[in-house]
């Protein structure tokens, strides 16, 4: 990793907490992980690679913060879609579920007539594609097999965010 992606997480840890009042020492915590996650270990291909790089992440927080290991529960997400005041707060899966679904009900009568089936990965995709539209200049390159559900999702986000989408189509 580089300077870059130290500054990133700075300026990460700064965008979330810079208008929220009375943010606990377990809310920040959480958040720094949580950034830490977003910026290092989603880049990881392998999944030994993302589990060897978690867990330095919690003996390191653990260690530096004398924090209680319960902190440090996964899920751990982030979102402004819970909040009126759109701040980034930590979310519960079930409550930001339920949230996604009332959407994804809206989307589908107004946007575009396709079902997803929201699990837990589903979520997950959706807060990283979340907080990677919200940064300046954010920008997503999807990778997978066709037909994964990159498309549908990624329109389905940037709806929520009153983003417009534009594909390039390549051909010969």
């Amino acid at each position: 990793y580089s300077p870059r992606e130290l500054t990133r997480w700075k300026v990460a840890l700064h965008e979330a907490i810079k208008n929220v009042e009375g943010m606990t020492e377990e809310n920040i915590i959480r958040l720094l992980v949580h950034e830490a996650l977003r910026i290092f270990v989603d880049r990881l291909v392998f999944t030994e690679e993302r589990e060897w790089s978690e867990e330095q992440l919690d003996s390191s927080v653990l260690q530096e913060f004398s924090c209680n290991k319960d902190i440090l529960r996964r899920p751990i997400l982030f979102s402004c879609y819970l909040n009126q005041d759109s701040h980034y707060v930590s979310v519960e899966r079930e409550q930001l579920r339920a949230f996604v679904q009332e959407k994804l009900r809206v989307f589908y009568e107004e946007e575009l007539a396709v079902h997803l089936v929201i699990f837990d990965e589903v979520l997950d995709h959706i807060v990283r594609m979340d907080r990677v539209l919200r940064q300046p200049l954010g920008h997503l390159l999807l990778v997978g097999a066709s037909g994964a559900g990159k498309t549908v999702l990624s329109k389905f986000v940037s709806w929520m965010n009153g983003l417009t989408v534009y594909m390039l189509k390549v051909g010969r």
